[in-house]
């Protein structure tokens, strides 16, 4: 059985929102833990972090817009 494009979105975007929140909590710790200036790699986590939120917003709106039922 293949998935709908709706279920598509639908899922990617419920997969997209774990993946930030695990980030999240994780850039949190880490900088509860650390107390030091963020290295290169947090700073590149927290990129992914933004960038995943935009994309987040940018695929709800589409979804909302192409295929309404």
């Amino acid at each position: 059985m293949t998935a709908t494009p709706r279920e598509l979105l639908d899922t990617s975007i419920a997969q997209l929102q774990t993946l930030t929140a695990f980030l999240g909590d994780q850039l949190t710790a880490n900088a509860h833990q650390s107390g030091s200036p963020a290295t290169p790699e947090v700073r590149a986590c927290e990129e992914i972090l933004v960038s995943l939120g935009a994309l987040i917003l940018k695929v709800q709106a589409a979804r909302g817009v192409r295929f309404r039922g």
